[in-house]
Parts: structure tokens; sequence; C-alpha cells
């Protein structure tokens, strides 16, 4: 099992330093959310103890509900109400085994991302490690949810992780004739690494510099002795053509229970998901 690095320590002083405020729990760490300005609730991610939530109330009685993943199945008491909700953090993902040699690794992959990775050998494409050059990144991140139709975090969330800690968080950018074509934020913690955030140009999409970006940094972890290399998340239908992008590396799919709300406040409750239906509209 790959370690969670949204329950570390490093993780939970990013999210102090991005100026939020945590709670740290006996099932966890958890981030303040507010609604109205002056009603809260709770996010955890990531859960390895998610039943140690339900355990003491009244260490929970200032927010209307808590919002959990947890990173295993979980029971919860008969009078707890718990409500499966739209999924934060992804529920299913691909994970590669770093034990395996990068022979079998290239094997196992599909011949169009072996064909692939070796094409963009052949053009010339150069992976970087560099974190203090976050402005490339975002140049390509503008361009990518532009293209894909997504919504990103802020510029500025972005830059704090890259400023955050080098060894924890590492941007790795992808030249071709000089020009940053495609780049990736990648989280080195514990026994894995985890790609977070990726972004590519419009232009040179023909040299394929994306996948020898991903073949490098999995090369570079399995070489610092990581054992696991998490794509962080993968859907059929709402991502396909990621999903299709990572899938063709090969790994196992690995399924989370999902996303979980722990309802404290039956009243509030009903409100916070009339102003979410609300914004969705709107």
């Amino acid at each position: 099992m790959i370690d969670q690095f949204l329950q570390s320590e490093l993780w939970l002083n990013f999210q102090k330093e991005s100026g939020n405020n945590v709670k740290i729990l006996p099932a966890g760490f958890f981030v303040e959310k507010s609604i109205i300005g002056f009603k809260k609730y709770l996010y955890g991610p990531r859960l390895e103890y998610a039943a140690d939530l339900f355990k003491d109330k009244s260490l929970l009685k200032d927010y209307i509900f808590v919002r959990f993943d947890p990173a295993f199945n979980f029971s919860a008491p008969a009078d707890v109400k718990i409500v499966k909700t739209i999924d934060v953090q992804p529920s299913q993902t691909l994970i590669l085994d770093l034990g395996k040699s990068e022979d079998v690794l290239l094997t196992e992959m599909h011949p169009k991302t072996r064909y692939n990775i070796r094409l963009a050998e052949k053009k010339g494409v150069k992976i970087i490690q560099d974190n203090s050059r976050i402005d490339d990144f975002l140049r390509l991140l503008k361009i990518t949810t532009e293209r894909d139709a997504f919504r990103g975090h802020s510029d500025e969330y972005y830059g704090k992780m890259a400023s955050y800690d080098e060894k924890f968080i590492k941007l790795f950018l992808a030249e071709y004739e000089g020009r940053v074509i495609a780049g990736g934020l990648f989280c080195f913690f514990g026994n894995g690494v985890s790609y977070l955030h990726g972004a590519s140009d419009n232009n040179d999409r023909s040299v394929m510099a994306p996948y020898l970006l991903q073949w490098q940094v999995i090369s570079a972890a399995k070489k610092a002795g990581y054992k696991y290399y998490d794509f962080y998340g993968i859907s059929e239908s709402k991502w396909p053509g990621v999903t299709r992008f990572k899938k063709g590396f090969g790994g196992s799919v690995v399924d989370y229970p999902g996303t979980f709300d722990y309802v404290l406040s039956n009243l509030w409750y009903k409100i916070y998901n009339i102003l979410r239906r609300l914004r969705r509209i709107f």
C-alpha cells in the first residue's frame, strides 16, 4: 500500500502555509472550510483511521458536518448519519509496482506508449527538474485548462507547492527545441511518488513529450528506491483521454471507498446543499 501523503505532517504544514486552518483529531488532520462566513465544516483527505471519527462527537461541536475520504472501507455506528457525496479525491487510481525491473515495466506497457516514449527520445525531448520555473508550468496549465475545460487551483496555490519543499514536491518540465512543452508536479513521500498535476502545450504534440516525462519520473523514482508510482486518479467517464494515457503505462487499478459526509446538523447540512447546487448552476 502506498503511503498517504495527504495525511503527512508535510502536507499538514503546507496547508497551514497556504493559509488554511487545520484541526488534528484522532482520525487524522482536517482542513476547516467556511460556509456563509460563520458556519464551518471539516475536510479530511485519505483517512486511514476513519472509524475514530465517530468516537467523540464533542470534538466536532463547532461544525455542521465532516467530509472525509477514507483510505479503506469503514463502519459507522447505527445512530450516525453518513452521506455518500461527490468525490473530492479520486476514488480510483492506477499504481505501478516499482519493484519490477525497467524492462518488465516497459514490456507491460501498451505498445503505443512504448513507441511514444522512444519517439520523444528520438525527437530530442529533454526532461529537467527545476521548481524555480513554475511560470513555465503555469503558462502550460492555462492552455491545458482552456483546452480540456476543467478548473484548476489558483496560480498562487501552484506557486506555493513549487516553493514549499523541493524534496517533497518536484516540478519536472519537458523541453523541445528550447521550448517547454509539457510539465508536471509530483509528490515524493514515504514509499511512493504521486503524479499530482500535469499540463502540456497545444503545439508540438506530435513529439509525445508527456510520455517521456512520465517515464523519466517513473525511472527516477525507481532509482531513488521508491516502491510505488501513483498516477493519482483515473475515470473512464470523467477523464477518458487522461485515463487512456495513464493506463497505457500498465499498473494496477486501486479503488478507494469514495467521499462521505458525516452529518452533525441536519438543518445546516440541507442549507449547505442548496447553496452548493445554486453555485453550480450560476
